[in-house]
């Protein structure tokens, strides 16, 4: 193939061929045996006559081997940590082109595939230049052939100096740091080192390295016991809740795509908490990150947790999220079963997103409440559907909206707690709170109704939550035992004579 700087494979890769003996040449390979083919196709760029922009084609086998998805750039993978990597770049257009493929992921690819890369150029560049004699040069290698000429041809134009290289040459495989995602967890892992309590005689921060060789169990005292609990600042979860198209959040779970997920939980003192040898389980880019958010124990562990971890019993954990959601789809069928139809409606797309992965707070930052707020009052008030109760009580009052609506809807039913009054609160903070606009002279008073004055924001959140999921339980009580009353009896205004 280095014999000479003729374009190898020229009308046999990348291009279809029907050859006179009736031969069919599928572009894909070359060579004079099938079952041992010279050159396989990688990529090429195809012109469409100036119809439509260019189109390029990457050979299946590299993108399979990354298992690579497209992008608006070109094509990526997810490494063992499922993030994303780039791993071909492109920009294709009507007079240009540029296809740029990672180059230690293709070395890699190249030395488990027992192939070389085979880069051709033939590269013309004509100016206007004075008259000079020819110029010839050439270079020679074992990986490299190549080429150059320049000459001045007064037939050419108004740009008569004429150059061009013409060659080729081969980029070898490599093993290198860039290995596939099943690879990248078998490889040896590296496990990073975690506070997991503090010396009460000197002080000093005690940790140890989560490598699950290294801890015991129940059967093996002599080494720290792989439940040891780690404890971490809320902030370890603001990556993963920024991404919910890539990870999930749970008060009990973490997990990204199908690639890997942990236990956690949240203890009394607001920390996430997880068994040491878990952390273990993480790919070793994420351990860093939670490196950097460890912090020694405070508070005790999650009552529920202990219980089912290390009592072996039946134990719930708390839940706020959960039991919101699932308080509000109660609510909906109740009321649905009432009036024949759900007052708290299916929301908007990007609010269903939304609310289906609110996490709530991840910083001390006082702000951070605010996106949660918003978030719990278009699913809350805003996913109150007037029609229903208008059309139960018979029609509205001039402005008479939502949660007027909802209360009168109430005390009709025999409501004496004002069970509207966490939505109400909940509503006055957006507007006066300073989270939807800006906080004014009422943010004060707003935030006291909400019952969160002087709460940092993830026991505000709580706080919320848990009062809107009491809220929402009353309501369908209240709903499911009007429902279940029998029907008066029809009234008739007959009478009888004797």
């Amino acid at each position: 193939m280095l014999g000479s700087t003729t374009w190898s494979g020229l009308h046999t890769i990348g291009e279809i061929q029907l050859w006179n003996d009736g031969r069919f040449s599928d572009g894909l390979t070359t060579g004079e045996d099938p079952a041992q083919p010279d050159l396989f196709f990688f990529t090429a760029v195809r012109e469409h006559h100036r119809r439509v922009d260019p189109t390029y084609e990457i050979t299946p086998t590299f993108l399979w081997y990354w298992d690579a998805f497209p992008t608006t750039t070109g094509w990526s993978y997810l490494n063992a940590a499922g993030r994303d990597v780039e791993l071909i770049r492109t920009d294709v257009g009507m007079d240009s082109w540029r296809i740029q493929v990672a180059a230690l992921e293709l070395r890699t690819f190249l030395a488990n595939a027992g192939r070389d890369l085979l880069v051709q150029v033939d590269y013309t560049t004509t100016i206007d230049h004075e008259d000079f004699e020819r110029v010839d040069n050439q270079f020679r290698s074992n990986t490299a052939i190549f080429d150059w000429v320049a000459l001045h041809h007064g037939d050419i134009g108004g740009r008569p100096a004429f150059s061009n290289v013409m060659g080729k040459y081969l980029i070898a495989g490599l093993r290198t740091s860039r290995l596939r995602r099943s690879e990248e967890r078998g490889e040896s892992q590296t496990y990073a080192e975690f506070i997991y309590d503090v010396d009460p005689g000197n002080g000093n921060m005690l940790t140890h390295v989560c490598d699950p060789r290294q801890l015991g169990d129940y059967n093996d005292n002599s080494k720290l016991h792989q439940l040891t609990p780690v404890y971490f600042a809320r902030e370890v979860l603001g990556r993963y809740a920024d991404e919910p198209s890539r990870y999930r959040v749970t008060a009990s779970r973490l997990e990204c795509l199908d690639l890997w997920g942990i236990d956690i939980s949240t203890n009394t003192a607001g920390l996430i908490e997880v068994y040491l040898c878990e952390l273990g389980s993480l790919p070793a880019t994420e351990q860093s990150h939670w490196v950097a958010h460890n912090v020694p124990p405070e508070g005790q562990m999650e009552e529920g947790r202990f219980r089912r971890d290390f009592l072996n019993q039946a134990a719930s954990s708390p839940d706020p999220v959960g039991e919101l959601h699932r308080a509000r789809s109660r609510a909906a069928e109740a009321t649905q079963t009432l009036i024949g139809s759900p007052l708290w409606t299916a929301l908007d797309p990007q609010t269903r997103e939304e609310f289906d992965h609110l996490v709530g707070p991840t910083t001390r930052d006082s702000s951070s409440l605010g996106p949660a707020i918003l978030t719990l009052a278009k699913a809350m008030v805003d996913g109150i559907d007037p029609a229903p109760l208008k059309t139960f009580l018979g029609g509205a009052a001039s402005g008479e909206r939502s949660l007027a609506l909802l209360v009168r809807f109430l005390e009709n039913l025999g409501d004496t707690e004002d069970a509207v009054e966490p939505f109400k609160a909940l509503q006055t903070y957006r507007s006066a709170g300073g989270v939807a606009h800006l906080g004014g002279a009422k943010a004060a008073g707003a935030r006291e109704r909400l019952g969160i004055d002087g709460l940092s924001p993830w026991p505000s959140f709580v706080h919320v939550v848990e009062q809107l999921t009491g809220a929402l339980n009353h309501i369908s009580e209240l709903v499911a035992a009007v429902s279940a009353e029998p029907a008066a009896p029809p009234s008739s205004s007959a009478s009888s004579e004797e």
